[in-house]
């Protein structure tokens, strides 16, 4: 289901609280809005903006989408919306972002009911520009709405979260996802596998649809992990070693960093190893992967259960270990450690 007409999909509880704030003259002066990468956090922000800006809607609360306000705002072109983030995703937001902020805040809006500062993946700010940034959330210039992101309020301080209105948005069911990839025109024999392996996160299966190689590189990854089930230890740090040269390369050529690289095979190896879980512990959570439905299978009759369950926490700290910045080559050598060997056949 669509909300109202901010066309976000699920999050109606969120969308009518924002709403019912505009209606009521009752806008607070920052909002954190949390949520896994893709679940909407960014969308919910930009349409919160120009629902506050809009200067043709037929209804407080609403917007037309039509206006200069609305279309500028949506193209990021907006002179009262700021839009601040880590120039890279797993990167830094800087302190000197933050100055350069502040002052952009401090003057009258140009053009537009308020000024919208949208602080995109908050998390990523180093400790400078969290303690510039919390004098503004203490005191607030008037006509000035702050939007924070963030993937949970426990990676921000509780004297940033706590100045903020939380919204901490929830999981879309996989039939809400896969009706709007197929309103969206998606192929139908895509839409099941995208709603399911999105695990929540509308953002993500639109991002997937428009992009088909990341289901390629997708199948990349998850063949890779069941190999290197299958080899040594000497074996699997050679494939370590030949991915963290490979990845550098393309870094240099104008590609991903190397953690993000790894962090996208990490995730679709948690995503497999999750469903594993599932299935063997006859739990009654859908299965993601159903297109891979003989190596989970396989997985369940070669391992223990306790080991399946033991290995997917391993496989979710290596995820939060490069998060944090870790060397990557380091990681995932550790992992390669923490890895059952699976005889063939």
């Amino acid at each position: 289901m669509v909300s109202m007409n901010w066309e976000i999909i699920g999050h109606e509880w969120a969308v009518n609280l924002l709403s019912r704030h505009i209606a009521s003259d009752q806008v607070r002066h920052a909002y954190l809005i949390t949520g896994p990468d893709g679940v909407g956090k960014r969308t919910l922000a930009m349409r919160f903006a120009q629902a506050l800006n809009c200067t043709d809607s037929k209804k407080a609360g609403e917007f037309c989408g039509q206006c200069r306000a609305c279309q500028f705002i949506q193209r990021e072109q907006f002179p009262d919306l700021h839009i601040v983030k880590a120039e890279d995703v797993g990167g830094i937001l800087k302190v000197e972002q933050i100055r350069e902020l502040q002052h952009q805040l401090a003057l009258s809006p140009y053009e537009g009911k308020k000024r919208v500062a949208l602080l995109l993946r908050f998390h990523e700010a180093n400790d400078n520009a969290a303690n510039a940034l919390l004098k503004t959330l203490e005191e607030p210039a008037p006509k000035v709405v702050m939007l924070l992101t963030a993937q949970s309020k426990e990676t921000l301080l509780p004297t940033r979260s706590s100045r903020c209105e939380i919204l901490q948005l929830r999981d879309v069911s996989s039939d809400q996802i896969e009706e709007a990839l197929v309103e969206r025109g998606e192929e139908h024999g895509n839409t099941a596998l995208l709603a399911r392996l999105a695990a929540g996160r509308p953002g993500w299966a639109f991002h997937y649809a428009s992009n088909p190689e990341l289901l390629d590189e997708r199948t990349e990854h998850l063949e890779d992990l069941i190999k290197l089930l299958t080899t040594d230890r000497l074996e699997r740090f050679k494939h370590v070693e030949l991915w963290t040269r490979e990845w550098e390369r393309e870094r240099k050529r104008g590609g991903k960093h190397p953690r993000l690289r790894a962090l996208g095979a990490l995730e679709h190896w948690v995503s497999l190893w999750r469903d594993a879980m599932m299935l063997a512990y006859d739990a009654t959570a859908e299965q993601r992967n159903i297109d891979r439905a003989q190596d989970i299978q396989m997985l369940v009759r070669a391992l223990p259960r306790e080991q399946i369950s033991e290995i997917l926490g391993k496989l979710e700290q290596s995820k939060r270990d490069l998060q944090k910045n870790a060397n990557v080559r380091l990681v995932m050598e550790t992992l390669m450690l923490d890895l059952p060997r699976i005889l063939e056949g």
